[in-house]
């Protein structure tokens, strides 16, 4: 097994598909995902195409994809699902791929990422509460500051996609 380390935000998965993509046409396919880690299993006589998709688990759902000829491979953040299928299957066409369902994907995703930058947020309270200015503070907010720009950023990349596949419709 092969790992890699690689950082897609949520606004990214486009990227992440090609990237996926890319590394089983080296023949490097795409097996778990893990805290920003990839892991991958050698065979160079395969190649898949990926699909990413964000959404509700259900046995439906997943159904849904098979139904379509895709395989399930992995999920990650409770609601990031990972599916495949071989290269060569020019049958097989990408589910949830109008713009309109790219958009409520995106939607989704900003309304789920919302939350937990709530929570981010509320979680730190205690941080200006007990605030005495020692090293450790000052560690612990330049760190929350980081998360906090990093999340800013996805926002506005998450409401420019879906400001775009707005005005495809």
């Amino acid at each position: 097994m092969i790992k890699k380390f690689k950082f897609f935000l949520a606004s990214n998965v486009d990227k992440e598909e090609k990237w996926l993509i890319e590394m089983s046409s080296k023949g490097f396919h795409f097996k778990k995902y893990k805290a920003f880690m990839y892991y991958f299993e050698e065979d160079k006589n395969k190649s898949y195409i990926y699909q990413t998709d964000f959404n509700e688990p259900t046995d439906d759902y997943f159904q849904l994809y098979e139904d379509a000829g895709w395989e399930y491979v992995d999920s990650a953040v409770v609601r990031f699902h990972y599916f495949r299928t071989d290269a060569n299957n020019t049958k097989v066409k990408k589910i949830y791929s109008d713009s309109e369902s790219i958009k409520e994907t995106y939607q989704r995703m900003l309304k789920f990422y919302l939350l937990f930058f709530f929570v981010l947020l509320t979680s730190q309270v205690w941080l200006f509460t007990t605030w005495r200015g020692d090293a450790l503070q000052i560690i612990v907010l330049s760190i929350v500051g980081a998360v906090i720009l990093l999340y800013v950023y996805l926002f506005i990349s998450l409401k420019r996609k879906i400001n775009f596949y707005t005005r495809k419709l």
